[in-house]
């Protein structure tokens, strides 16, 4: 009786195509579903592989040249370990020393903004004749998150760094063979991965472009704010520079802590100034130089950049938040080699294919 119940399914199956392409959308669908929950389930131990793989996409060509001067792979593989040690130590223990000064000032910065609260509202009602309500403790309240959690993500990835250290090392003693694996995996009838060889590169570019607009915007803004004379202006400085690496918000957010400070310890007219230089960096740097520098070879849209922002925050917090835009690659990729979702990458794409952007894979 169940034989011919499933032999009656698959007749109307054949004989409805629209039920059967349903069906396996649904189950795409709600496969999705169960793959993103387990992603966030298993944050703990996916995070710092996917960080060690992107800080060793960045370090290759540090590796690639010591490797051109004749130093044999393992030697050459523990050098640049030891290079990236050496830069990123120093800048998050700086960081984390500066944000952890700042965060003992936070009483002395909260009576001043609730002064000039008091002003402002007393302004407000003498001039407009209006009753102002507002609240400067819940905006103090929202800068010490702000700096709390900046100084979570170094304590998390100090935390982890051992491990990430680790993974980097194997990565990087395969990389060189990475390219004839994939032609290995072809020839056993397995996936075609050449595309994520190019997506790699195509990562490279943009995290080693991205880290160079990323310091030219800490270091005016860190000079910024020292010429107006802020207190903790290298750590706005460094923070500027981390924070850059989020498309889209990650410099307005950036902004704010150093703005509301100036309207602290100064004045309207400086607090203004910090937040117009911060936005005029940002617009030069951007908007006119990164777009120049990384070209349109990537290919996602604009909307789909502040999604990805919105969704790998979601999942993995600030981590996902500062690699939204290098996941969000890798994931077209793989939806553009799916023919269930190639649908998707078209739709994540900044071209229209029919318009003439090309082919969408």
């Amino acid at each position: 009786m169940v034989g011919d119940w499933l032999e009656a399914e698959k007749g109307m199956e054949i004989n409805n195509p629209k039920r059967m392409s349903g069906l396996r959308m649904l189950t795409a669908l709600a496969s999705i579903v169960i793959v993103i929950g387990g992603l966030k389930l298993a944050a703990g131990l996916l995070l710092p592989v996917i960080l060690a793989f992107f800080l060793s996409v960045v370090s290759l060509p540090i590796l690639r040249t010591l490797r051109g001067r004749g130093l044999p792979r393992l030697p050459a593989v523990l050098l640049t370990v030891i290079v990236d040690i050496g830069i990123l130590s120093p800048v998050v223990m700086i960081g984390l020393n500066l944000a952890t000064e700042f965060q003992d000032k936070f009483e002395h910065y909260n009576r001043g903004l609730s002064d000039r609260a008091e002003e402002f509202q007393g302004w407000v009602k003498e001039e407009l004749d209006y009753e102002l309500k507002v609240e400067p403790g819940e905006v103090m309240q929202g800068v010490e998150t702000f700096v709390v959690g900046f100084l979570g993500g170094a304590a998390e990835f100090l935390k982890d760094f051992t491990f990430v250290l680790i993974i980097m090392i194997f990565f990087l003693t395969e990389a060189g063979g990475f390219t004839r694996k994939m032609g290995a995996i072809k020839l056993a009838r397995g996936p075609d991965l050449a595309r994520f060889s190019e997506a790699a590169k195509d990562i490279q570019k943009y995290l080693g472009i991205k880290t160079i607009i990323s310091a030219i915007t800490g270091i005016l803004a860190g000079l910024l704010t020292w010429q107006l004379g802020l207190d903790f202006a290298l750590l706005w400085g460094m923070v500027a520079f981390s924070f850059n690496y989020i498309p889209a918000i990650g410099s307005i957010i950036a902004s704010i802590p150093p703005t509301l400070l100036a309207l602290v310890d100064k004045t309207p007219g400086a607090a203004c100034l910090v937040l117009l230089g911060f936005l005029a960096i940002n617009m030069l740097l951007g908007n006119f130089i990164e777009p120049m520098l990384l070209g349109r070879k990537f290919g996602i849209s604009v909307s789909m950049v502040i999604l990805s922002v919105v969704f790998w925050g979601w999942l993995w917090g600030l981590i996902g938040m500062f690699l939204a835009v290098p996941l969000t690659m890798l994931l077209k990729v793989a939806l553009d080699n799916s023919d269930e979702f190639r649908w998707l990458s078209v739709a994540m794409g900044k071209h229209d294919p029919i318009a003439g952007g090309g082919d969408p894979r």
